[in-house]
Formats: structure tokens, C-alpha cells, sequence
């Protein structure tokens, strides 16, 4: 008998929590950290509460996850800027500039994430102020 395999592999299919993550970082800059419930998340993920709280112990744990990410993609396109122009300073500024330029130009841009969570979190502990 011939066996019937899925069309995606089980370790190939997205984990929860990257889907979780995926969902929140979405929804945590267009709308905001505090705006956002985990049922909102979940719902949109796809996902169960429990499989939310299995990848990531509380809301504000995600939050900081989401603020990591966001953190290591802005200095990846800062390298990105860099790279383009060996050992010139000047053209890496004005290459780093030009792209923070353009993504301000985006109608979807709605700041940087690091500084609306600074706003929303003024807090100096709290997990998402910490990343």
C-alpha cells in the first residue's frame, strides 16, 4: 500500500511560536503592544492560548521576543549599509540614511518599533524597556 505523504513536512511546517511571533510583531507595531491582546494573537495565529504560553511565558516575554528581532533586522540593514561601501564612512552613513529614508516613505511605516515601545513601556524594568 502506498504511503500518503503531507504536502509539507512535519519539520518544515512553522513552529507555534514562530507563528505567534510572526502574528505579534505584525500586529504589535501597526497597532501597538498594549492595544493588542494574546486572544487577538492566538485567533490570528491559528494557535491555541496554551501554545502561546508554551513558547512564551508571558505578554510581555513575547513583546521583548518581538523587540529582539526588531532590534537584530535594524542592525542587519545597518551591516547591509556598511558592506555596500568598504572602508568608506561617509557613503556608509549617507547609504544607512537613504534606506531609513525610503522606509519612511512606506504608507505602512508607523515609526520605529524600539521607540513606540519605549512610549508605551516607560516603565525601566519592564521586559520590553530592557531589550
Amino acid at each position: 500500500m502506498k504511503s500518503i505523504e503531507p504536502a509539507i513536512k512535519a519539520d518544515e511546517r512553522p513552529r507555534a511560536g514562530e507563528k505567534i511571533l510572526r502574528v505579534a510583531r505584525d500586529l504589535f507595531y501597526r497597532q501597538g503592544i498594549r492595544a493588542i491582546g494574546v486572544d487577538e494573537i492566538v485567533r490570528r495565529a491559528g494557535v491555541t492560548k496554551p501554545s502561546l504560553y508554551r513558547s512564551f511565558p508571558s505578554k510581555d516575554e513575547l513583546a521583548a521576543s518581538y523587540l529582539r528581532q526588531y532590534d537584530l533586522e535594524f542592525w542587519a540593514r545597518f551591516d547591509a549599509a556598511v558592506a555596500a561601501h568598504p572602508g568608506n564612512p561617509r557613503a556608509q552613513i549617507a547609504a544607512f540614511l537613504t534606506r531609513i529614508g525610503k522606509r519612511t516613505q512606506k504608507p505602512d511605516y508607523r515609526g520605529c518599533g524600539m521607540t513606540n515601545a519605549a512610549v508605551e513601556y516607560p516603565e525601566r524594568g519592564h521586559p520590553a524597556r530592557v531589550v
